[in-house]
């Protein structure tokens, strides 16, 4: 069921661009989400960093997993990081200065250059099959929220309306871990995008 606080028929722009930033930019990278590899070969995300130290007169960035992210933070335990050299790591921010995009880009839009990891546009989730497990950013209240997972395909709701149902990320990692069923909210479709 819609909630009383968000418009059915409403159609927010669509969320930021997210952009990778040199991890040397970078202050505070506790819990970031970040991008690791090296121009020319390839990139890896889904990971969390910690706050860079120094190795060697280099300066490290320890990455982990989400996964062995969510689980350190949920026990309050450290977790097994490897460590990155910092050039090798960007951090993924949301770029407010990068026009929003509210249509699929075609192919030749898509090209990169390869030197670093590629903006990433959210799609709208009613334009993306396999939404289950997808990260996904939601417009309620005003304010996108983020940092969420969509745990379900689309359906009809009472309403006659098209949803999916989104949990917390933290939540989503802890049910794979525990088996505990996170709680979960119902998005209209055309109120949740996908990160791409």
């Amino acid at each position: 069921m819609t909630a009383p606080h968000e418009p059915r028929y409403e159609f927010p722009d669509p969320p930021p661009a997210i952009a990778p930033v040199p991890a040397i930019k970078c202050f505070d990278m506790r819990g970031a989400r970040v991008v690791i590899g090296e121009a020319g070969h390839g990139w890896r995300g889904d990971l969390r960093a910690d706050d860079p130290l120094m190795r060697g007169g280099k300066l490290m960035v320890p990455v982990l997993s989400e996964s062995d992210f969510y689980r350190s933070e949920d026990e309050g335990t450290e977790a097994m990081a490897a460590l990155h050299p910092a050039e090798q790591v960007w951090v993924e921010k949301p770029d407010e200065s990068v026009p929003r995009r509210t249509a699929a880009r075609h192919l030749f839009e898509r090209l990169v250059d390869g030197d670093e990891p590629p903006l990433r546009f959210p799609a709208p989730a009613s334009e993306v099959p396999g939404l289950t497990g997808r990260r996904v950013w939601h417009w309620r209240s005003g304010a996108f929220a983020y940092d969420l997972r969509c745990v379900s395909e689309a359906f009809e709701n009472t309403d006659g309306d098209i949803a999916i149902k989104v949990c917390a990320e933290r939540d989503w990692y802890r049910w794979s871990r525990t088996g505990k069923i996170p709680t979960m909210d119902e998005a209209l479709i055309h109120m949740a995008w996908v990160e791409g």
